[in-house]
């Protein structure tokens, strides 16, 4: 039976993936405009932000280096993201990530400090013009950025707890026992008959298992003799098997009972 015992609720944060190529044409046209001069892409939408793709050929601060970073465009906004700046090789068609910002970043339109997220350093300009991305005077970079949406509360409802109930198996093992339903091998032990279920016994007993279905065993044996255990214990051995329980029997010794629990 299922019963309400508390109440649980679940907040839920999704991302927002847009990717977005800036080719730059008759690049070298570029390349001498000074440290911390660049070039910006057009606006694209990806979160419900515009953004845009910020360029510097002569880099920001060295020019020894080109700089690339991403910009928050939209007005006064806020925004968590993350983001990867990725060059396409132009031989393959490919893009290769370059620098990757795998943790949550914050962009802030109005701070000056955080309204652009990317790297300085991004490539240096002499492995840029001996590379695959630069080719035909054309470059063209890629940002795949995933926007962080608002999260998302449910309203809180009852949770259920299930109540198991305990288990009934060795009742119902003990009854198939009694009632004999299905039995497939039968003992003989010092003339007194048992009937009993070879997979059950297999599934209990190692020692079982290996005389029922093993490579020695006897092939479409229905009888097996036992010579070496007095009915009594037998019995009481296969009620175990079956209710994981031992019988009572009176009759038994206690040398009796420690070879029924060694079988």
């Amino acid at each position: 039976m299922a019963s309400p015992r508390s109440l649980q609720s679940t907040c839920t944060v999704e991302t927002v993936r847009g990717t977005h190529q800036f080719e730059i044409v008759r690049y070298s046209l570029h390349k001498g405009t000074a440290v911390g001069n660049f070039i910006t892409s057009g606006g694209f939408t990806v979160g419900g932000y515009e953004w845009a793709i910020r360029y510097y050929p002569d880099g920001e601060s060295s020019d020894a280096y080109v700089s690339v970073y991403v910009v928050l465009a939209t007005k006064n906004a806020r925004a968590r993201a993350l983001f990867d700046l990725r060059l396409i090789d132009r031989t393959t068609g490919l893009s290769c990530s370059v620098y990757r910002r795998g943790e949550v970043t914050v962009f802030e339109q109005k701070n000056a400090k955080k309204c652009a997220r990317g790297i300085r350093t991004f490539m240096r300009k002499t492995d840029l013009e001996a590379s695959p991305y630069l080719r035909d005077d054309r470059l063209t970079v890629e940002c795949v950025i995933d926007v962080v949406q608002d999260a998302v509360v449910t309203r809180a409802t009852p949770s259920v707890e299930v109540e198991v109930p305990v288990s009934d198996l060795p009742a119902h093992l003990g009854r198939l026992l009694e009632e004999q339903e299905g039995v497939d091998i039968t003992f003989d032990v010092q003339g007194e008959v048992f009937h009993a279920h070879k997979i059950v016994l297999a599934m209990r007993s190692a020692v079982f298992k290996a005389e029922l279905y093993g490579p020695m065993r006897e092939k479409g044996a229905r009888l097996i003799v036992v010579d070496d255990m007095q009915p009594l214990v037998f019995k009481a051995l296969l009620h175990f098997v079956y209710t994981d329980a031992l019988l009572v029997l009176d009759d038994l010794a206690a040398e009796e009972y420690r070879d029924l629990m060694q079988k």
